[in-house]
């Protein structure tokens, strides 16, 4: 009896710990987004976000511009990319973590042809859910023009 007691106690005990170690962490969003993008995944690439997500790039005249709203719109937004980069690849360089954000720091390529990678810069912004839903891009203006 004593030992069957011991033993719930010590599950009691443990339960915490083994909760604590399978949530998703935000490093893990970010490695998990980044391996969607080598593997061409766009659904995998959604599961990272929230439903409500929003998608800022920041524009020449030094604002971030609104580009995606929603998780059907990021789908799409990311299916459509990956349809015309095929051959996209993407590394992570640096990751951040502070309070409720997560800064990546990844370089990406978007044909082989392309020797150096463009640098890309992501701030993430986490709900409470542990799902990233808002993202703030800073990217160079002419990525999408060094392809060829």
């Amino acid at each position: 009896m004593k030992k069957n007691i011991f033993f719930v106690l010590v599950i009691i005990m443990l339960l915490p710990i083994l909760s604590k170690a399978q949530e998703i962490t935000k490093s893990d969003r970010a490695r998990s987004i980044v391996k969607a993008v080598n593997q061409k995944d766009a659904k995998m690439y959604v599961d990272n976000f929230s439903k409500n997500v929003k998608v800022y790039m920041y524009g020449e005249d030094g604002n971030f511009v609104l580009r995606v709203d929603g998780i059907e719109a990021l789908y799409k937004n990311r299916a459509e990319h990956l349809k015309n980069h095929p051959e996209v690849r993407n590394e992570i360089q640096h990751l951040a973590e502070i309070d409720n954000r997560l800064i990546m720091h990844d370089k990406v390529w978007l044909t082989p042809k392309k020797k150096d990678g463009s640098s890309v810069v992501e701030i993430f912004t986490f709900n409470k859910d542990g799902k990233i839903e808002r993202v703030d891009v800073i990217q160079q203006k002419n990525l999408f023009s060094q392809e060829k």
